[in-house]
């Protein structure tokens, strides 16, 4: 506490000095002792309010935003939900992630403070909401403290179950804000929520883990304070006395809570009840009485009376004194009145029909919304693909005038060229009828048809593969060819004879060379369908479907071809050999 002292010193000089840094790093300074320190923290923030009229819009913002934690970490009950609606609104539209879940958390606290307990479960809904675990520097620590406090909420409207699953995610969260404690503490509050249940065996199992985990971490006094939960499993029935008192010898000898005289505190007395219940079980009446008595305590709450009088009650009957029977039953009866449990059992009802109705009405908006922006979407995308496809077309029909433009190209230079080689031709042959000596005239014509015939040779080639690829993407266009690329995906796929007779016509036709080829150096008709299921770009699992066979045989046969046609000892380079030789693609 000296060094946190010496800290407030030191800032109060350096905020004396009027320097905006020095704002920020008392608050800085501030955050880093909050969750250890709140009252240190609650008083740097104070010494730093007196500055307040320095402070930019943003820096009051997140200076109130810290005091108000640090109030609700002090136990201080907030009475007003105002300056928590301001910063929430403020903080959803101007800050982090950090911010935003604690803003919405701290406007939470203050319903829960106010009793609304259906508002104060919406504002925790909204934290969860705002926070995003994916981003740098996350406080795993504020999810935590929203989980425990719905968690808390859950527990006195009694339920159970909602409890149980908001524990774990408490609990998980304390553990990855590296905060074991508050982890192990809200599993133990989860065996007590089974133990409302009935569970007990559930119960036992978390209690020991819980003990275990508080050992290994070095909580000492909280492993020896939730072994008492496991007292009351033990001894209520009373089955399990022998172990119940093994735990009861180890929390007095080990336990700090006792005080110099070996007495316990009223918050600590129900361990009392425990001991009673366990010298009753024993049938020392005399001590289990001494220990229910033990259990009062001074301005005693009267509906905790209940297990005193309880326990007086079933030790007046063993002995069968009957005034004290009939004095033990009436305080019994009173403390236990049902009127009382009807009321709270309503106010429960109630409380729980509120927070449904309004996580209804939050959830059909959020749906709405999110139809909204679904549709908005679908929308954009559908305007987005007509447009791609317009443009497709536009590039497609450009790319198709320009390539017929290049093909009508080439057939006029070959026709050009043919009717030039023709006529040096009858030009040579007139000289040579009419015995002319023109002998360079003659050559120059010779050489001349040489540069023809190589150009002739040129044009027919690049004829040859113009014409092949328009026969390809003809080909592809094919009913027939469309339709076996429709049934190859079948597992079954069944073909007619007519089927496969019309397509090795299609394809005949549009590659006559290969056909021709396929025919001379195939000896089966299988061979020359594979051959003309490879020129239709399928693979080998989608050919095995449409010829009933098997992958491993339809590579067998393609080896087979590529042997035949190109004398090459591999499958896989038939693809490749088609296109090179016969221009297939």
């Amino acid at each position: 506490m000296k060094r946190i002292a010496y800290i407030v010193v030191i800032l109060c000089m350096f905020l004396s000095c009027g320097i905006r840094r020095e704002y920020k790093d008392a608050l800085l300074r501030a955050e880093a002792v909050m969750d250890e320190h709140p009252d240190s923290a609650l008083q740097i923030l104070d010494s730093l309010g007196q500055y307040e009229s320095e402070f930019t819009r943003h820096f009051r913002m997140q200076y109130q935003l810290h005091r108000q934690n640090a109030v609700n970490k002090t136990s201080d009950k907030f009475t007003s939900d105002s300056l928590c609606q301001v910063l929430v609104s403020y903080f959803d539209r101007h800050g982090t992630v950090n911010e935003r879940v604690l803003a919405h958390y701290l406007l939470g606290r203050a319903y829960t403070d106010m009793g609304d307990a259906p508002q104060a479960i919406s504002s925790y809904q909204d934290a969860i909401s705002a926070a995003d675990t994916t981003v740098t520097g996350f406080k795993f620590s504020t999810l935590n403290r929203i989980y425990a406090q719905m968690a808390d909420i859950y527990h006195h409207q009694l339920l159970l179950t909602d409890e149980i699953e908001t524990r774990k995610k408490a609990s998980y969260y304390a553990f990855r804000a590296n905060q074991p404690k508050w982890g192990i503490y809200n599993q133990a509050m989860m065996a007590n929520a089974y133990i409302l249940l009935n569970q007990k065996d559930t119960a036992e199992t978390i209690l020991k883990a819980v003990r275990e985990q508080f050992r290994k971490h070095g909580y000492t006094q909280e492993a020896l304070r939730y072994s008492r939960p496991l007292m009351h499993l033990y001894t209520n029935p009373p089955q399990r006395l022998t172990e119940a008192k093994a735990l009861m010898d180890q929390f007095e000898a080990e336990s700090e809570l006792f005080d110099e005289r070996h007495e316990l505190p009223p918050s600590q007395r129900k361990y009392y009840e425990y001991k009673g219940k366990y010298y009753e079980g024993i049938n020392k009446l005399d001590s289990a009485e001494f220990y229910y008595r033990k259990t009062r305590y001074p301005n005693m709450d009267y509906t905790a009376q209940d297990p005193m009088y309880k326990g007086l009650l079933s030790v007046f009957t063993k002995r069968h004194q009957a005034d004290s029977i009939a004095k033990y039953a009436r305080l019994y009866c009173m403390a236990n009145d049902s009127s009382i449990a009807l009321k709270d059992r309503d106010a429960v009802a109630q409380m729980t029909a509120t927070y449904n109705y309004s996580r209804l009405q939050k959830e059909a908006h959020e749906n709405e919304v999110k139809a909204y922006k679904t549709l908005l979407g679908l929308i954009i995308a559908a305007a987005v693909a007509v447009l791609a496809l317009v443009a497709v077309f536009l590039v497609w029909k450009r790319f198709r005038r320009k390539y017929q433009q290049e093909i009508m190209q080439l057939k006029t230079e070959y026709a050009n060229a043919s009717y030039e080689y023709e006529e040096n031709l009858r030009e040579l042959q007139l000289l040579e009828s009419a015995h002319q000596e023109n002998e360079s005239e003659r050559k120059r014509l010779l050489d001349e048809n040489v540069e023809l015939q190589s150009r002739i040779r040129e044009l027919q080639k690049e004829k040859a593969i113009s014409r092949n690829l328009s026969a390809s993407a003809l080909f592809a266009e094919e009913p027939i060819v469309k339709r076996f690329h429709e049934i190859a995906v079948q597992p079954l796929a069944n073909v007619k004879e007519e089927e496969w007779a019309e397509l090795t016509d299609t394809f005949a036709n549009s590659y006559p060379d290969l056909f021709l080829d396929l025919c001379q150096y195939c000896n089966t008709p299988q061979s020359i369908r594979v051959c003309m299921l490879t020129v239709m770009g399928l693979g080998n699992n989608e050919q095995a479907n449409l010829l009933g066979t098997t992958s491993s045989r339809i590579s067998n046969v393609k080896l087979a071809l590529n042997k035949a046609l190109f004398n090459e000892s591999s499958s896989r380079t038939l693809n490749k050999n088609l296109l090179m030789q016969y221009s297939v693609y």
